[in-house]
This record gives C-alpha cells, structure tokens and sequence, in this order.
C-alpha cells in the first residue's frame, strides 16, 4: 500500500510446508531490467509486473502468522470469503483471490505476500485498473480481523523459532494498523499516522497520542515520475527524489532498515514501473462538441492551478509536475497538514534512513493533483470528501454531506453526467446519516474529523451549461 501516502503495501499471509526451502532474498520478486521504448508495451509490461510486486525480505514486512494463509487456501477462496475480503475489508478480487496476493517460500513457510497492488489497483465503472486507488480497501477492519484470528490460530498451533519471530511481527503489526484511535476511520482512505509513527519508535520515542489520523484517499500512481521528483505526499513533505518513503509501510510493520538499503535497487526499479503507467481511457461516450467549449472554461477557470494538457507523438499524455496550492487559497481540510510539527522534522532527520527518508516544509497547502484519468478518481480532494465533479463544482454548504461507497467502483455506481459516484435519494440520505453516526465504516460522513468538504470553491459559480461542458472535458483527459 502506498500511503502517499504511506509506501508499499507488503501484509504477509504466512503457513508453514514442512518442507525445507532456501530462504528467499528480496530480489527473488522478479521486475523486468528495462521497459519497452514504446509506451503503450511499457505500460502493459509495467502494470503486469506490478501486480506480483512485494518487498517481503528477510521473514519481515507486513505478515499475517504462519499457517494461516493454508486454512484460507483450503477452502479455495470459497464464496464465503470472497464476500467477506470484498465486502468487509474492500479488497479487489479476481479469479476468487485478492489482487496483490503473491505466494513466495521462506525458510520451510509459504508465505502469501500482498504488496503495492492491494492498495493501487482499484475498480470504477465496473472496471479492474492497475494504478487506480482502491477506494473500499479498509485497513483498520483488516488489522482487526488478523488480529483477532492471528491471536486464536497462535494459541493452538506449535511454532519453531523462525515461525515466532514472523508471528510476533505479524500480531505486533496487526494491532497498529487495527488502532481506532490512530487509524482511518473510511474505506478507501489510509492515515499518515501510520507512516510518521515509525519515525517516533525509531527516535525511541511513543508516537505523540496526540497526532492528527491525517488520513487521506489512495491515489493514483500514473503521473507518478513527474510528480515524485516534486513530493511523495499532497502536501509536499516527503522528498520525492528519496526512495525510502517508497517502503514506509514494511518498515511500520517490523522491516529492518538494512534490509531496506540491501533492496534498495528494488526500489528504485519499481518506482520505474510506476513511471510507466499511463491512465485509463475514458470507456463510454462523449459529447465532443460540448468538450471543446469545456475546454475553454477549463482553461478560464482551472489552468491556473491544474496545469496544461498535451499529449505526444502517440496521443499519449505527456505528464508535468503538479503546483503546490496554499491552503489559504485552497481552504480544504486541514487535518492531514496538522500532522506536521518541528519534532516530526526531528525524527525524520535523525532516522536510521535519513538519507532515504528526506523531507522538505513548503508552506501549508495541497498539490493540485495533475488531471489524468480523472473520470475513475471519485471520489475526489484529497480526502475523497466530493463524490463526484458535480459535487465539487457545487458550494461547499450545498455538498452532500454523506454518500456511501459501497459497490464504489462498480457500474451501477457510476454518475456518467455527474463524473463520479452517485447519490442517494432523501430517503436513503436520512438512513446515511443514522449509519454514519454510527461509525459505518462504508459511509462517507463528513461530520467526521479529516472529512469535511470545506474549500475548493473554484468554478462553483459557473452556469449549468459550463459545468456540463467542462465535465465532458475531463472526460477526455
């Protein structure tokens, strides 16, 4: 999972064979040397091979405890737990399986790695797309539920050494991201929390109990190569040009940082997969007629801050770098740049990956993300607080103020005129309400802390007319 937010996703599902096997370095996981000169290949290629990558190295990174991935296995990914990792925790499923599962041996245990792909291949319109943010993947509720079977698998099964030692990992990781204090408190969203955290237990230090959630939606990575060298994070902290901050996330689940300097060439090769991704193409029909005028109000209203738009010899767009929006021109939720302060600057710059892990304190704002693909990216700001283009073109206090995401990505989702997800009735609002205030986990209520749809008032005052035209440019981006 990247939590781009937080680096790569590696949740290990480990079982024990029986049978002695070599112990397995990181390089075993494959990546191609070099991605075809034509972009389409390279995309392909890339995302292909992104699917099977994992950080899993030296029996560390995220693990559910050995064995327990061979009593899910038994029943074949059976109905029952397809319902369960889709509906429950939003995983994305193909073939009956979880995408980003990878099966690799280490030291006599199968272990099932599940690595960038569980986060960033998501679903819209009905559509699998490598590279999209999964917008139902839930990972407190995850934590939770391998928590709870981790502790009742471990109790009854005998474990040597090398098994304790994933084991322990596995439990000590599965009660931090199952935190409710600490973790995100929507689908689709992950908090920084998660990644800053590391930095205190590095320092020595308990994570302040204090820290902002700073939860934000999963992005997507195509635009990745261009963005990276500006900011790993939308408000600009991380170095983009510093590879660690890629694995984050394996080293809050127990990684050792020599084993991130030892895969580091890795890294640096996956970071070129991304690179390589290009977006999805917008899959039903467009009024280009109203997209040319839409791209005259987008260039009178949105230019100035979400860039230019040109593609290459191939009508493929030729991705630029995002700008950095002050947050007193911007005005939405603030709670992801609260988690910064002076003693996380600290930390960071005394970690045992400094050189890695280098941070930069542009002045409090958001990137305007570059719009590519932007059709899948619903729901949309950086908290995923408007769920649709409509939405966000509407003043803030006129908003939805819940929606739900379930079924987010699928077809009889999708608001074809709106751009996003729809909405529901007066009806079923009422019932939203009653479930968000209870902590439904798959309603999007922005009563919650980090949720709120304030700000982004540009284009709100445009005509009807304009709004329409200037959705059926996105359309083409």
């Amino acid at each position: 999972m990247k939590l781009i937010c937080c680096g790569a996703t590696g949740l290990m599902l480990a079982s024990c064979t029986g049978t002695p096997v070599h112990k397995v370095e990181p390089q075993a996981t494959s990546l191609p040397a070099q991605l075809p000169e034509d972009r389409r290949e390279a995309d392909t290629v890339a995302k292909e091979s992104f699917r099977r990558l994992t950080f899993f190295a030296d029996g560390r990174g995220m693990a559910m405890t050995p064995g327990l991935i061979g009593v899910y296995k038994m029943f074949g990914w059976t109905h029952i737990y397809d319902r369960m990792l889709r509906e429950r925790f939003g995983l994305v499923m193909e073939n009956g399986a979880p995408v980003g599962l990878t099966e690799v041996n280490y030291e006599g245990m199968r272990i099932g790695a599940i690595g960038c792909a569980m986060c960033h291949v998501g679903r819209a319109a009905g559509r699998t797309i490598v590279g999209l943010g999964n917008k139902r993947f839930d990972i407190v509720q995850l934590g939770a539920e391998l928590a709870r079977r981790e502790r009742i698998y471990a109790a009854f099964m005998p474990a040597s050494k090398e098994q304790r030692e994933v084991e322990d990992a596995a439990l000590a990781f599965a009660r931090r991201i199952a935190d409710p204090d600490h973790g995100n408190l929507t689908q689709g969203m992950v908090p920084a929390s998660l990644v800053f955290d590391w930095f205190s237990r590095a320092a020595g230090q308990e994570p302040p109990a204090d820290r902002p959630r700073a939860a934000v939606k999963i992005p997507a990575l195509w635009g990745y190569g261009a963005k990276r060298y500006n900011a790993q994070f939308c408000d600009g902290y991380g170095d983009g040009g510093a590879p660690g901050w890629a694995v984050q996330t394996e080293l809050t689940a127990g990684q050792k940082p020599e084993a991130v300097r030892r895969y580091l060439p890795k890294i640096e090769a996956a970071e070129k997969l991304f690179a390589a991704f290009l977006p999805p193409v917008y899959p039903f029909k467009i009024d280009r007629a109203a997209a040319v005028r839409g791209a005259e109000v987008f260039a009178e209203n949105c230019r100035e801050c979400h860039g230019t738009y040109q593609r290459d010899a191939s009508a493929l767009p030729v991705f630029k770098v995002p700008r950095l929006i002050p947050i007193h021109r911007v005005r939405t939720d603030r709670d992801r740049l609260n988690a910064r302060s002076t003693a996380l600057d600290r930390q960071v710059e005394s970690s045992p990956l400094r050189d890695l892990t280098r941070h930069r304190s542009p002045p409090p704002g958001y990137f305007a993300p570059r719009l590519d693909g932007i059709w899948s990216r619903f729901p949309y700001l950086h908290n995923g607080s408007a769920p649709n283009i409509t939405a966000l073109l509407t003043p803030p206090v006129e908003r939805p103020a819940v929606f739900s995401l379930e079924d987010a990505g699928e077809s009889g989702r999708f608001d074809e005129s709106r751009l996003g997800l729809t909405l529901p009735s007066e009806r079923e609002r009422e019932h939203l309400f009653q479930r968000g205030a209870h902590g439904d986990r798959s309603v999007y209520d922005t009563r919650r802390t980090g949720h709120s749809n304030t700000g982004h008032e540009f284009g709100t005052d445009l005509c009807d007319g304009d709004k329409a035209s200037l959705i059926e440019y996105l359309k083409t981006l």
